[in-house]
């Protein structure tokens, strides 16, 4: 059973008075539907409720809600995909623009100070991006993007993605404090790239990262996928590669694997089909869990949940014994006859593990769905048990109207409620960006968003930014429970980056 939800204030948000704003390069229209997202700024009307926008954050006279920051690089089009906080409070954002090296994509990495700011001693550069920003081109003829960014104990910042030229490799670059390339990681390596950059190619197709974490011990851990050739078919394999703490591959990482790639890297096929990670997360004893798609030829996907050991091996006590076709290690969930993708996993304080992503429902359109793992790769029969809608215990979905919803990104509370984070799309409109929390139990919070007239339920804050669409990408939570998201929306011909904080409570 899909539960429908009409969106009623969505059109008088986008019909209200809108006011123009200055930015670092032309002008931009920006609207927020105040009241829709479970209460007002003003403090007049008492203190926010959970899900309003923080009006502390971001008070920059420019037009756009106290609550909100809007970032323009220049005429082309900016955008963020991941985000990490610093010890300090301080908010790193990662991503790529065009408006900093003309007609191809450059790396951007912006830090905003607690209050929404740029941080000016950030990033002081003569590339032409302001201060409080940092551009990394990789090549005159290359498309580099950051998709994702971690910060180390030390307080430097690693980010990774992908530089697309005649094919696509994986990029590493690891950022000083104050934004410079940090010259002692990929020191010396013949790889084409600058100090401070490591460039990993893992032969002639495509190769592919979205996700990293650092382990404790400094070293890092990037997952993604490669193309292999066989026979002449060519697929997507799960990718998952450790460095050290210098830049240069982790030997004892899938050491003597027979799947072709070099030690320090491991890929796994799931069949003929394409495989592919997107997102990653480390538990507590050092192993590793990696979540993406897996697709059958000629079939549509299934979200797949791989967990390795510390030494890149499949860890077989996963999903052992299973009957869905994969290897000991490897959990396959098929939530329906239609496409199911994983955008995002973390793990909860008692080892069990969230997968985040979408399932298309009966109707055709898509909508969110997160499931919850036991450590051993069963469903968890207590989360999302006994709704009525459609999947089975262990998974709920979300829909939030006739449109498609899609999950970029999700984060768990001090206090394990779930933050999920993406787009929704009413049909034959632009897309909107939500934040939706839902208690442990997979049940929606009805105290976040509590009442807002959006159409939306409560647990649910759908946000408009303008005329155009706008995409959560990244979310995170502060130490005081506030949540940062963060992302990209249409502005006029072009796309800017923004950054906004909710009350958490």
């Amino acid at each position: 059973m899909r539960n429908s939800f009409s969106r009623s204030c969505l059109p008088n948000w986008r019909a209200a008075s809108r006011p123009a704003l200055a930015l670092v390069t032309g002008a931009l229209v920006v609207l927020l539907a105040v009241g829709c997202g479970g209460g007002g700024s003003d403090a007049s009307a008492g203190p926010a409720l959970p899900g309003a926008l923080d009006a502390s954050f971001g008070k920059a006279n420019d037009g756009t809600p106290d609550g909100v920051v809007n970032l323009s690089l220049g005429n082309g089009n900016d955008a963020a995909n991941a985000m990490a906080v610093q010890a300090d409070g301080k908010i790193v954002v990662a991503g790529s623009s065009t408006s900093t090296g003309g007609a191809t994509h450059n790396i951007v990495v912006q830090r905003f100070n607690t209050d929404g700011t740029l941080d000016t001693g950030f990033g002081k550069s003569s590339d032409g991006s302001p201060d409080g920003v940092v551009s990394l081109n990789l090549g005159d003829n290359t498309d580099d993007v950051a998709r994702a960014v971690a910060i180390q104990a030390d307080g430097k910042i690693v980010v990774v993605g992908t530089s697309v030229g005649q094919s696509s490799n994986i990029v590493l670059a690891r950022l000083n404090a104050d934004g410079t390339l940090d010259a002692g990681f990929g020191a010396g390596v013949a790889d084409g790239t600058p100090d401070g950059v490591v460039a990993v190619n893992l032969g002639v197709g495509d190769d592919v990262a979205n996700a990293l974490v650092i382990q404790p011990n400094g070293k890092i851990v990037v997952a993604g996928s490669t193309t292999s050739t066989t026979g002449g078919t060519t697929s997507k394999n799960i990718m998952v590669a450790r460095l050290n703490t210098d830049g240069t591959p982790d030997v004892g990482f899938g050491v003597g694997s027979a799947d072709g790639t070099p030690d320090g890297v491991v890929s796994i096929s799931l069949g003929e089909g394409s495989d592919e990670a997107n997102a990653l997360a480390l538990q507590a004893d050092g192993r590793i869990v990696v979540a993406g798609t897996t697709t059958s030829t000629g079939a549509t996907s299934n979200i797949a949940v791989v967990r390795l050991n510390g030494n890149g091996t499949l860890d077989t006590d996963f999903g052992a014994g299973n009957a869905d076709g994969t290897p000991d290690g490897v959990v396959s969930v098929s939530l329906g006859d239609g496409a199911d993708v994983a955008k995002s996993v973390a793990i909860q304080s008692n080892g069990k593990i969230l997968v985040a992503g979408t399932t298309v429902a009966a109707d055709k359109s898509i909508n969110i769905a997160v499931a919850r793992l036991n450590a051993d790769g069963t469903l968890d029969a207590s989360f999302g048990a006994g709704t009525a809608d459609g999947t089975p215990d262990g998974v709920v979905a979300v829909s939030l109207g006739k449109g498609d919803d899609d999950v970029n990104a999700m984060t768990v509370q001090a206090d394990g409620k779930i933050i999920v984070v993406g787009s929704t799309t009413s049909t034959g409109s632009s897309a909107n960006l939500f934040v939706a929390r839902l208690n442990a139990n997979g049940s929606l919070d009805a105290s976040f968003g509590a009442g807002n007239a959006d159409g939306t339920p409560d647990g649910v804050v759908s946000l408009s930014l303008g005329d155009g669409s706008e995409f959560a990408r990244a979310v995170a939570i502060q130490p005081d429970g506030k949540i940062l998201v963060a992302g990209d929306h249409v502005s006029g011909s072009s796309t800017d980056i923004f950054v906004l904080r909710l009350i958490g409570g």
